[in-house]
């Protein structure tokens, strides 16, 4: 205990910030769980830089057990429509995500909505929100028990938020899991994150210290007939890690997008399972940042490379009669143009 009376494992809850909002040498997408924003910010260098926000503190005893283990070194993030022919405008944000463009959790975008509404010009709109944002945690989450309210489920949950007038604490973080087939759920483009530094919440294992999934809930809801909560404790909801305030592409290292499905229940359900249509790999190749593109049958359809030296795949690697799309292309070229020339206008 400190001489406030408020235990220092809450006060230390070290959401750094670059010293709550200094400038920092170095840098690290929907409802919490749904899909991320389509309207793709100007991928233009910040004024400042930030580190992001963490919580990796509040975590449990069996939590902190099962991050050391590595369950959670590398998660996924689904996100996107269905629908056919929005499959490519996800595709193309989840390749900003990859390569230039932080995914944003829905609480922090409505910040920097109300600066740049406010007059802000966009950097000076999102360093302030991110300052902002940081104090909104630590405020909400002042409490361990407060993270009940980011793994409880129960009928009636946003209702009660919404007459409360609280914003959702789960709209300030990254929703991902460890399984594929978890993040499959929520959409058809997948984000595959390694974070170089843990900083996020393991949900279940914190759950489970506090004893919420036990024989008599489970009872209790299968009475009631609560089988979305159900589905939620067990399924949907399974080994949730959550990222505070937003996700850097430092920590994506790569992109899966999936073949529409005919069949969708409740958006969510996809049958049959959708087959995968490309998967993008962030790698390092002789000093340069490198982006392989694969079709589903892991042929390599293009290599994104700056450098040209590197640039040249193995001839033994089986290549793809596919193309790479023409915006996913443009946004490439836009990206090396504006590395190679700092500054200057994109071409149109």
């Amino acid at each position: 205990m400190n001489p406030t009376g408020t235990p220092a494992r809450i006060l230390v809850l070290v959401m750094t910030f670059a010293a709550c909002g200094l400038p920092s040498p170095a840098p690290a997408a929907g409802p919490a769980r749904a899909s991320a924003p389509l309207c793709l910010p100007a991928p233009a260098a910040p004024a400042e830089r930030f580190e992001a926000p963490t919580m990796a503190v509040m975590n449990s005893a069996t939590a902190r057990r099962r991050l050391e283990k590595g369950f959670f070194a590398q998660v996924f993030r689904g996100f996107g429509t269905r629908k056919a022919d929005r499959i490519g405008r996800d595709e193309l944000l989840g390749f900003h995500f990859l390569l230039d463009t932080d995914c944003q959790s829905h609480g922090l975008r409505a910040l920097i909505q109300k600066h740049e509404q406010a007059g802000l010009p966009p950097a000076a709109a999102l360093a302030s929100a991110r300052r902002e944002h940081l104090g909104v945690l630590r405020q909400t989450f002042a409490r361990i028990e407060s993270l009940g309210n980011l793994y409880e489920n129960f009928r009636g949950k946003g209702e009660i938020l919404e007459k409360t007038g609280l914003v959702d604490p789960e709209s300030h973080f990254i929703f991902t899991s460890p399984h594929l087939s978890v993040a499959r759920f929520y959409g058809p483009i997948v984000l595959v994150i390694e974070e170089n530094i843990h900083r996020g919440l393991d949900l279940n294992g914190i759950a489970r210290d506090a004893k919420y999934y036990t024989i008599a809930r489970f009872l209790r809801n299968l009475a009631d007939l609560q089988f979305r909560a159900i589905l939620a404790d067990y399924v949907a909801d399974r080994d949730e890690y959550v990222l505070p305030s937003y996700l850097t592409p430092g920590d994506v290292t790569g992109l899966i997008v999936h073949d529409p499905s005919p069949v969708v229940i409740g958006n969510r359900i996809a049958v049959p399972p959708p087959a995968v249509r490309r998967v993008y790999r962030k790698h390092i190749q002789r000093g340069a940042l490198t982006i392989d593109v694969f079709d589903g049958r892991d042929r390599l359809i293009a290599r994104l490379c700056p450098s040209p030296s590197a640039a040249d795949p193995d001839p033994g690697v089986e290549r793809s009669p596919d193309r790479l799309p023409p915006d996913i292309q443009a946004a490439w070229n836009a990206y090396v143009a504006r590395r190679r020339h700092p500054g200057r206008p994109a071409a149109p």
